[in-house]
């Protein structure tokens, strides 16, 4: 007799699946969502940015939580992860809307998503250790800020003994850099 383990059945999401459902979560929301009589509000806004070279976008995350909760929550959450996926859609919806376009400009800049909330500010002494890296509106006047700092999107390592080149290596959004191998691949 055959148990359930005995089958060559997928028992779990993988990430690369579970990516991609997200980001075409995404992706339908923004090409989908609408207000009142079928003003579709996002893909309207980003293929007229797009249009005039203006490559952002201003997302609230009411709209987000009404067309999905489950998917408002994850991006509440773990910002970092989901707002490179939102970034991602939001390229690729572009593409799709604005096709074709001139000689030339075949490829798709990338687009910056801001969010937008109309949530209660906490004020910043009562931020909890659970709101650490969590998507929260603060209120409070900025007395400082450092400079801004320019962070690689990409990098290409080269190995010093033996001068092997890695190149193109993606680095995550966010506060994370990239650690170097300890050895050399080759």
């Amino acid at each position: 007799m055959a148990t359930g383990f005995d089958f060559a059945d997928v028992m779990s999401l993988s990430i690369p699946e579970e990516t991609r459902a997200v980001k075409n979560k995404f992706s339908s929301f923004l090409l989908e969502f609408h207000e009142g009589n079928f003003i579709y509000k996002y893909r309207d806004m980003l293929r007229r940015h797009y249009n005039l070279r203006q490559y952002f976008i201003e997302v609230s995350m009411e709209d987000i939580q009404s067309y999905d909760e489950d998917l408002a929550d994850k991006l509440r959450k773990q910002p970092t992860e989901y707002i490179a996926l939102l970034e991602e859609a939001t390229k690729e919806v572009a593409d799709d809307i604005t096709r074709p376009r001139p000689i030339g400009e075949e490829n798709v800049d990338d687009i910056q998503v801001i969010i937008k909330s109309e949530a209660n500010p906490v004020p910043i002494r009562d931020i909890k250790s659970d709101q650490v890296s969590h998507l929260t509106k603060v209120t409070g006047i900025c007395i400082a800020a450092s400079g801004i700092r320019a962070k690689a999107t990409s990098i290409t390592i080269q190995c010093r003994s033996c001068r092997n080149v890695v190149p193109n290596l993606l680095i995550r959004p966010g506060l994370e850099g990239y650690n170097l191998p300890r050895r050399c691949n080759t």
